[in-house]
Protein backbone atom coordinates (compact mmCIF):
# COMPACT_ATOMS: atom_id res chain seq x y z
CA UNK A 1 0.00 0.00 0.00
CA UNK A 2 1.54 3.11 -0.81
CA UNK A 3 1.79 5.57 2.03
CA UNK A 4 0.58 8.70 0.09
CA UNK A 5 -3.06 6.54 -0.19
CA UNK A 6 -2.94 5.93 3.69
CA UNK A 7 -1.96 9.75 4.52
CA UNK A 8 -5.23 10.31 2.54
CA UNK A 9 -7.05 7.79 4.53
CA UNK A 10 -5.68 8.76 7.82
CA UNK A 11 -7.07 12.83 7.21
CA UNK A 12 -9.91 11.24 5.75
CA UNK A 13 -10.59 9.67 8.46
CA UNK A 14 -9.84 12.57 11.18
CA UNK A 15 -11.76 14.88 9.11
CA UNK A 16 -14.45 13.11 8.25
CA UNK A 17 -14.36 14.70 4.63
CA UNK A 18 -12.56 14.17 1.74
CA UNK A 19 -12.83 18.16 0.80
CA UNK A 20 -11.05 18.93 4.10
CA UNK A 21 -8.50 15.88 3.67
CA UNK A 22 -7.59 17.28 0.15
CA UNK A 23 -7.09 20.86 1.50
CA UNK A 24 -4.94 19.61 4.53
CA UNK A 25 -2.65 17.65 2.02
CA UNK A 26 -2.45 20.03 -0.60
CA UNK A 27 -4.67 18.17 -3.02
CA UNK A 28 -7.78 17.88 -4.89
CA UNK A 29 -10.87 16.61 -3.45
CA UNK A 30 -10.73 14.05 -6.69
CA UNK A 31 -7.16 12.95 -6.12
CA UNK A 32 -8.19 12.23 -2.42
CA UNK A 33 -11.19 9.99 -3.61
CA UNK A 34 -9.08 8.44 -6.14
CA UNK A 35 -6.48 7.48 -3.51
CA UNK A 36 -9.09 5.67 -1.39
CA UNK A 37 -10.48 4.09 -4.15
CA UNK A 38 -7.50 2.70 -4.78
CA UNK A 39 -7.04 1.41 -1.31
CA UNK A 40 -10.40 0.10 -1.55
CA UNK A 41 -10.18 -1.77 -4.43
CA UNK A 42 -6.74 -3.32 -3.23
CA UNK A 43 -8.33 -4.44 0.35
CA UNK A 44 -11.53 -5.52 -1.68
CA UNK A 45 -13.21 -3.59 0.95
CA UNK A 46 -15.12 -0.12 1.66
CA UNK A 47 -13.40 1.91 3.96
CA UNK A 48 -15.69 4.49 4.50
CA UNK A 49 -19.70 4.81 3.79
CA UNK A 50 -20.74 8.55 2.40
CA UNK A 51 -23.66 9.43 3.44
CA UNK A 52 -24.32 13.01 1.66
CA UNK A 53 -21.62 15.21 2.64
CA UNK A 54 -21.16 13.10 5.64
CA UNK A 55 -18.52 10.80 6.01
CA UNK A 56 -18.27 7.41 8.54
CA UNK A 57 -15.83 5.33 8.68
CA UNK A 58 -16.56 1.12 8.13
CA UNK A 59 -15.54 -1.37 10.68
CA UNK A 60 -12.67 -2.09 8.47
CA UNK A 61 -11.94 1.73 8.11
CA UNK A 62 -11.97 1.67 11.96
CA UNK A 63 -9.19 -1.27 11.62
CA UNK A 64 -7.12 0.23 9.08
CA UNK A 65 -6.57 3.12 10.78
CA UNK A 66 -5.28 1.97 13.67
CA UNK A 67 -2.99 0.00 12.47
CA UNK A 68 -1.70 2.90 9.99
CA UNK A 69 -1.43 5.23 12.87
CA UNK A 70 0.56 2.74 14.83
CA UNK A 71 2.77 2.39 11.64
CA UNK A 72 3.65 5.69 11.33
CA UNK A 73 4.33 5.91 15.00
CA UNK A 74 7.13 2.87 14.11
CA UNK A 75 8.32 5.35 10.85
CA UNK A 76 8.59 8.62 13.25
CA UNK A 77 11.11 6.25 16.02
CA UNK A 78 13.02 5.16 13.54
CA UNK A 79 13.68 8.00 11.78
CA UNK A 80 14.63 9.68 15.31
CA UNK A 81 16.54 6.56 16.35
CA UNK A 82 18.30 6.78 12.55
CA UNK A 83 19.19 10.39 13.63
CA UNK A 84 20.25 10.17 17.32
CA UNK A 85 22.62 7.20 15.56
CA UNK A 86 23.87 10.48 14.04
CA UNK A 87 24.36 11.84 17.00
CA UNK A 88 21.45 14.47 16.49
CA UNK A 89 18.12 14.44 18.07
CA UNK A 90 15.44 15.70 16.07
CA UNK A 91 11.99 15.20 15.13
CA UNK A 92 8.74 16.47 16.92
CA UNK A 93 8.34 16.91 20.51
CA UNK A 94 4.73 17.59 21.94
CA UNK A 95 3.88 18.94 25.68
CA UNK A 96 1.17 19.52 27.50
CA UNK A 97 1.15 22.45 30.06
CA UNK A 98 -1.39 23.73 32.27
CA UNK A 99 -1.77 27.22 32.46
CA UNK A 100 1.28 28.31 35.30
CA UNK A 101 4.01 26.34 33.75
CA UNK A 102 2.90 26.68 30.57
CA UNK A 103 3.34 30.67 30.70
CA UNK A 104 6.25 30.39 33.54
CA UNK A 105 8.16 26.98 33.24
CA UNK A 106 8.08 25.46 30.34
CA UNK A 107 9.69 28.23 27.89
CA UNK A 108 12.32 28.20 30.94
CA UNK A 109 12.92 24.30 30.33
CA UNK A 110 12.45 24.43 26.87
CA UNK A 111 15.16 27.43 26.29
CA UNK A 112 18.04 25.07 27.48
CA UNK A 113 16.78 21.95 25.75
CA UNK A 114 16.69 23.54 22.39
CA UNK A 115 20.21 24.77 22.56
CA UNK A 116 21.17 21.23 23.04
CA UNK A 117 18.89 19.94 20.65
CA UNK A 118 18.06 22.44 18.10
CA UNK A 119 16.94 20.14 15.97
CA UNK A 120 13.82 19.12 17.71
CA UNK A 121 10.55 21.05 16.82
CA UNK A 122 8.70 21.72 20.14
CA UNK A 123 4.47 22.16 19.93
CA UNK A 124 2.78 23.17 23.64
CA UNK A 125 -0.18 21.64 23.92
CA UNK A 126 -2.20 24.12 27.07
CA UNK A 127 -4.96 22.80 28.87
CA UNK A 128 -6.02 23.16 32.65
CA UNK A 129 -4.17 20.25 34.38
CA UNK A 130 -7.13 18.16 34.13
CA UNK A 131 -7.16 18.58 30.83
CA UNK A 132 -3.36 17.70 30.47
CA UNK A 133 -3.80 14.74 32.63
CA UNK A 134 -6.76 13.63 30.76
CA UNK A 135 -5.09 13.47 27.57
CA UNK A 136 -1.74 11.89 28.81
CA UNK A 137 -4.27 9.18 30.15
CA UNK A 138 -5.44 8.02 26.87
CA UNK A 139 -2.33 8.60 24.87
CA UNK A 140 -2.92 11.78 23.21
CA UNK A 141 -0.23 13.45 24.71
CA UNK A 142 3.39 11.57 25.37
CA UNK A 143 3.78 13.95 28.27
CA UNK A 144 3.36 17.41 30.33
CA UNK A 145 3.52 19.70 33.14
CA UNK A 146 0.82 20.60 35.85
CA UNK A 147 0.19 21.66 38.71
CA UNK A 148 -1.88 18.72 40.63
CA UNK A 149 -1.00 15.05 40.80
CA UNK A 150 -3.43 12.29 40.90
CA UNK A 151 -3.73 8.53 41.55
CA UNK A 152 -3.84 6.22 38.42
CA UNK A 153 -2.23 3.32 37.52
CA UNK A 154 -0.33 3.93 34.61
CA UNK A 155 0.88 7.65 35.44
CA UNK A 156 4.22 8.39 36.55
CA UNK A 157 4.40 11.63 38.46
CA UNK A 158 7.99 13.96 39.23
CA UNK A 159 7.66 16.83 41.27
CA UNK A 160 9.86 19.54 39.35
CA UNK A 161 9.10 22.28 41.78
CA UNK A 162 7.17 23.72 44.55
CA UNK A 163 4.67 26.53 44.10
CA UNK A 164 3.96 29.58 46.38
CA UNK A 165 0.08 29.96 45.98
CA UNK A 166 -0.85 33.30 47.35
CA UNK A 167 -4.12 35.35 47.65
CA UNK A 168 -4.29 38.51 46.00
CA UNK A 169 -6.77 41.71 46.17
CA UNK A 170 -6.78 45.00 44.94
CA UNK A 171 -5.50 47.23 47.53
CA UNK A 172 -8.83 49.06 48.23
CA UNK A 173 -10.27 45.31 49.30
CA UNK A 174 -6.72 44.47 51.03
CA UNK A 175 -6.30 44.96 54.68
CA UNK A 176 -4.25 47.89 55.96
CA UNK A 177 -0.41 47.75 56.87
CA UNK A 178 -0.26 44.12 55.56
CA UNK A 179 -2.25 42.72 58.24
CA UNK A 180 -3.53 38.95 57.50
CA UNK A 181 -6.74 38.14 57.05
CA UNK A 182 -9.31 35.85 59.06
CA UNK A 183 -10.69 33.13 57.10
CA UNK A 184 -14.66 34.52 57.96
CA UNK A 185 -12.90 37.60 55.66
CA UNK A 186 -12.78 35.05 52.42
CA UNK A 187 -16.91 34.59 52.75
CA UNK A 188 -17.42 38.58 52.54
CA UNK A 189 -15.20 39.05 49.30
CA UNK A 190 -16.19 38.83 45.85
CA UNK A 191 -14.13 35.97 44.01
CA UNK A 192 -12.16 35.89 40.87
CA UNK A 193 -12.09 31.67 40.50
CA UNK A 194 -10.46 29.60 38.22
CA UNK A 195 -12.61 26.82 36.01
CA UNK A 196 -12.67 23.57 37.26
CA UNK A 197 -9.66 21.28 36.40
CA UNK A 198 -7.45 24.55 37.15
CA UNK A 199 -4.42 23.50 39.35
CA UNK A 200 -4.81 26.80 41.28
CA UNK A 201 -8.48 26.03 41.91
CA UNK A 202 -7.58 23.13 43.57
CA UNK A 203 -5.03 24.24 45.67
CA UNK A 204 -7.71 26.22 47.10
CA UNK A 205 -10.20 23.99 47.58
CA UNK A 206 -7.85 21.69 49.70
CA UNK A 207 -6.65 24.10 52.06
CA UNK A 208 -10.14 25.53 52.98
CA UNK A 209 -11.60 21.28 52.99
CA UNK A 210 -8.49 21.42 55.59
CA UNK A 211 -9.97 24.54 57.86
CA UNK A 212 -14.04 22.64 57.13
CA UNK A 213 -14.62 25.20 54.25
CA UNK A 214 -15.63 24.21 50.98
CA UNK A 215 -15.87 26.63 47.76
CA UNK A 216 -19.48 26.71 47.64
CA UNK A 217 -18.91 29.28 50.95
CA UNK A 218 -17.30 31.57 48.75
CA UNK A 219 -19.42 33.96 46.72
CA UNK A 220 -18.18 34.13 43.32
CA UNK A 221 -18.20 37.16 41.29
CA UNK A 222 -16.35 36.08 37.86
CA UNK A 223 -15.38 32.72 36.81
CA UNK A 224 -12.21 32.88 34.57
CA UNK A 225 -10.37 30.33 32.24
CA UNK A 226 -6.86 31.90 32.50
CA UNK A 227 -4.69 32.94 35.07
CA UNK A 228 -4.25 36.08 33.22
CA UNK A 229 -8.00 37.01 32.79
CA UNK A 230 -7.77 36.48 36.90
CA UNK A 231 -5.07 38.40 37.69
CA UNK A 232 -6.60 41.67 35.34
CA UNK A 233 -10.14 41.15 37.07
CA UNK A 234 -8.35 41.40 40.56
CA UNK A 235 -5.92 44.60 39.09
CA UNK A 236 -9.14 46.33 38.18
CA UNK A 237 -10.53 45.86 41.37
CA UNK A 238 -13.66 43.14 40.70
CA UNK A 239 -12.51 40.69 43.66
CA UNK A 240 -9.90 38.38 44.87
CA UNK A 241 -8.45 35.76 43.78
CA UNK A 242 -5.28 33.06 44.38
CA UNK A 243 -2.72 32.23 41.90
CA UNK A 244 0.79 31.70 41.51
CA UNK A 245 3.36 33.93 42.95
CA UNK A 246 5.03 33.36 39.18
CA UNK A 247 2.60 35.30 37.54
CA UNK A 248 1.56 37.75 40.28
CA UNK A 249 4.89 38.88 41.22
CA UNK A 250 5.37 41.63 38.49
CA UNK A 251 2.24 42.88 39.67
CA UNK A 252 2.81 42.74 42.97
CA UNK A 253 5.82 44.59 42.71
CA UNK A 254 4.16 47.36 40.86
CA UNK A 255 1.80 47.65 43.98
CA UNK A 256 -1.15 46.84 41.14
CA UNK A 257 -1.96 43.98 43.39
CA UNK A 258 -0.73 43.39 47.08
CA UNK A 259 -0.65 39.26 48.29
CA UNK A 260 -2.79 38.84 51.85
CA UNK A 261 -1.93 36.23 53.85
CA UNK A 262 -4.96 34.62 55.66
CA UNK A 263 -4.63 33.23 59.13
CA UNK A 264 -4.72 29.62 58.52
CA UNK A 265 -4.79 28.84 54.77
CA UNK A 266 -1.92 27.00 53.43
CA UNK A 267 -1.99 26.50 49.96
CA UNK A 268 1.25 25.46 49.39
CA UNK A 269 1.91 22.89 46.34
CA UNK A 270 3.82 21.44 43.73
CA UNK A 271 4.74 21.08 39.63
CA UNK A 272 4.88 18.02 38.63
CA UNK A 273 6.11 16.24 35.06
CA UNK A 274 3.18 13.41 34.14
CA UNK A 275 4.19 10.98 32.13
CA UNK A 276 2.37 8.04 30.82
CA UNK A 277 4.28 4.74 31.99
CA UNK A 278 2.65 2.78 29.06
CA UNK A 279 3.81 4.73 26.48
CA UNK A 280 7.27 4.18 24.97
CA UNK A 281 9.82 7.21 24.73
CA UNK A 282 11.25 8.38 21.20
CA UNK A 283 14.79 10.01 21.65
CA UNK A 284 13.46 13.13 21.78
CA UNK A 285 11.17 12.77 24.74
CA UNK A 286 13.76 10.46 26.37
CA UNK A 287 16.07 13.51 26.44
CA UNK A 288 13.56 16.21 26.82
CA UNK A 289 12.46 14.07 30.03
CA UNK A 290 15.91 14.10 31.40
CA UNK A 291 16.61 17.75 30.74
CA UNK A 292 13.40 18.71 32.99
CA UNK A 293 14.45 16.25 35.71
CA UNK A 294 18.36 17.41 35.97
CA UNK A 295 16.66 21.29 35.45
CA UNK A 296 14.71 20.51 38.60
CA UNK A 297 17.25 18.81 40.81
CA UNK A 298 19.39 21.85 39.95
CA UNK A 299 16.53 23.79 42.34
CA UNK A 300 17.04 26.58 39.30
CA UNK A 301 13.75 26.14 37.85
CA UNK A 302 11.42 29.79 37.97
CA UNK A 303 14.63 31.66 38.77
CA UNK A 304 13.89 33.40 35.21
CA UNK A 305 10.92 34.88 35.93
Amino acid sequence: MDIRRLEAFCKVYELASFSKAGQELFLSQPTISSHISVLEEELGVKLFDRMGRTVLPTQAGELLYGHVKEAFRSLTSARAEIQLLLDKVGGDLVVGASTIPAHYILPELLRGFLEAYPEVAVHMEVSDSGGIIEQVVDGRLICGIVGAAVEHPDLLFDKIMDDDVVLIAPPSLAPKDGQAAALDQLRAWPWIMRERGSGTRKALEIALQRQGLGLFELRVAVSAVSTEAVIQCVRLGLGVSVTSRLAARPFLERGEIVSVPVTGLDMARQFWLVRNSKRSLMPAYRYFVRHVLDTAARGTLGDAS
